[in-house]
This record gives structure tokens, C-alpha cells and sequence, in this order.
């Protein structure tokens, strides 16, 4: 019975991954699905069969499934239970797109920045241990060796659909993450910092190469000046959060909303931490990995 539940979520993941790309409709995944309970053969070999995506469609998503594997054992799941690891990964609960009535949120607790910027906090013995470290302690991350310290920016909403070295992240975007998940999703600073970048005037549609540019976005200046930015937000997320340059924020703050601006097939956030620069041009990004909930009680505690 564990089997056969464990083999509809596999079929369930490879289709909503599917869907999510645009490579096909539902009532292809419900064709395929019907088919394959019949035939020997696996859900992504019927589609291929049928004409529905070709060989190396299925070779590109079934690489997505890897990834999200992966991150479940090695990123995402880090400082979590392995029972509730799963939970965080494929929740996809529906939210409500747009902003909630209660108007703006306020931080979820703090102190002062980090050691870096001269300013140790008076109560950074209440932070949980992977938040206390140093990102200077790691002057050179790598993937075996990747910056941490970093809260899940969704509180676990979401799952990956497309990770490190994979389809569109090459180059200065090599490190970064995808996750899926409902427009108005809450989104929150994974860790204490400045703002140094927001901007919110794209709608939510998506679209090819042609937006590539046009998304909404926040960046977050980090000790060490390592900066994590938050993109393809939701339009018109600002006017709830009031960000502007300058801010401080803190670990677990709301910062915005998940959308569908920019280059995008479908409503996701793309994540990525860059290499230090006190500016607010776009550089490369480094290894990172994230542990524990931005809205866990040891955060919301401080």
C-alpha cells in the first residue's frame, strides 16, 4: 500500500513539473496517467510514447527530480526532522493571491545587524545556532563547503523545480534556486540585513526571454556583504511591505509576496545568494544552503 501511495506521489510530482513548464496540458497528464496504469511502463516513457514531450524533455525534468531529492536530504532539510522535511518540500497549499487586510506586518522580533557590520546583537545568544554564525567564516563557499545561516524564505511552502548548473542557471546564475508555488505566497528575509534593492512594477504574466528583466525583486545586503535576492515577486507586493533602501530587516520579517513577473513558465520564486559587493548590481551567486523556518519560535522569540 506504501508502494503504490509512494508511486502516485512520484507520478503526481513529474506531472505538476510538467504542467509547470507548459510542455503539457492536464488532460494530456490525466490521458497519460490512465494509460500508464495499464502498461508496464512509467509515466515519463508513456508521454514519450505518445508524442506528448519528447526524450529530452523527460531526461531535463526527471534531472529536477533528482535536484529536489537532493535538496531534501542535503539543503532544505537541513536542522529539520526527517518526518517533517517531506512537509516542508511539496506543501502547496492554495493562499489567497494579493495582500492580507491586516495591512503592513511588522518584524518578527531582532536585534541589531550582524558582527560584521560592527553591531553585535544584545540578544544573539537567542538566535538558533545556524543563524548565529558568521557568513566571514566562510570566505570562499563551494558546494561541499556553501554559505549557511540562511531561514527557507517560504516557511517551507513550495518544492524545487529547478536547482544548481540546470537550464537557465548557468553563469553568474549557476547556484540558485527555483521554487514553485502559489502567486501570494508570504515571503520572508532569511536572514538580518539592508535592503539595497526593491523594485515592484512588473505584472504578473510571465513570459519568454523577451521580460527577462522585467521582474520584481528585493535584495538584502548580509554581514560579510554577501546579498540574497528575492525574484519574481508579485506585483504590487511593496505596498504592503513599505520596503525601501535603507531598511534594515530581520531574520523572518515579511519582505513581499511569491508572483509571476519576468522570464518565467509559471509562479515561482527564484532565490539566490551573490558574492559580496555594496552595490546593487547583480553578481554572481555562491553556494548556499538553507536551515529551519524563517518563522520557527526560536526566531520569532528574539
Amino acid at each position: 500500500m506504501f508502494q503504490n501511495r509512494l508511486q502516485q506521489f512520484k507520478q503526481a510530482r513529474l506531472g505538476e513539473i510538467l504542467l509547470r513548464k507548459g510542455l503539457i496540458t492536464q488532460y494530456q497528464l490525466n490521458q497519460a496517467i490512465e494509460a500508464q496504469r495499464k502498461s508496464p511502463q512509467k509515466l515519463g516513457e508513456v508521454l514519450v510514447a505518445t508524442g506528448a514531450i519528447s526524450r529530452q524533455q523527460l531526461r531535463g525534468v526527471l534531472r529536477e527530480q533528482k535536484v529536489l531529492k537532493w535538496l531534501a536530504t542535503a539543503i532544505l532539510a537541513t536542522g529539520t526532522t526527517a518526518s517533517t522535511a517531506p512537509q516542508m518540500l511539496t506543501s502547496t497549499a492554495t493562499v489567497n493571491p494579493g495582500t492580507p487586510s491586516s495591512g503592513k506586518q511588522q518584524a518578527i522580533g531582532g536585534g541589531q545587524l550582524a558582527d560584521a557590520y560592527g553591531k553585535r546583537p544584545s540578544n544573539q545568544d537567542r538566535l538558533p545556532d545556524f543563524m548565529r554564525v558568521s557568513l566571514t567564516s566562510n570566505p570562499k563557499p563551494t558546494v561541499a563547503s556553501p554559505l549557511v545561516g540562511f531561514c527557507h524564505p517560504s516557511n517551507g511552502k513550495g518544492y524545487l523545480s529547478q536547482g544548481n548548473n540546470s537550464i537557465t542557471h548557468r553563469g553568474r546564475m549557476a547556484y540558485a534556486y527555483d521554487l514553485a508555488m502559489p502567486i501570494g505566497t508570504p515571503l520572508y528575509a532569511m536572514r538580518d540585513g539592508v535592503v539595497v534593492g526593491v523594485r515592484d512594477r512588473y505584472p504578473d504574466t510571465g513570459g519568454g526571454r523577451s521580460r527577462f528583466s522585467k521582474f520584481n525583486y528585493v535584495m538584502i545586503r548580509h554581514d560579510g556583504d554577501y546579498r540574497s535576492v528575492y525574484m519574481h515577486m508579485q506585483q504590487n507586493f511593496n505596498a504592503v511591505v513599505n520596503l525601501k533602501k535603507g531598511d534594515s530587516v530581520r531574520a523572518g520579517q515579511l519582505i513581499g509576496y511569491s508572483g509571476n513577473s519576468g522570464w518565467s513558465t509559471g509562479p515561482h520564486l527564484h532565490l539566490e545568494v551573490q558574492k559580496p559587493s555594496d552595490t546593487n548590481l547583480f553578481k554572481d551567486t555562491v553556494p548556499f544552503a538553507v536551515s529551519g523556518l524563517c518563522q520557527s519560535p526560536a526566531i520569532a522569540s528574539r
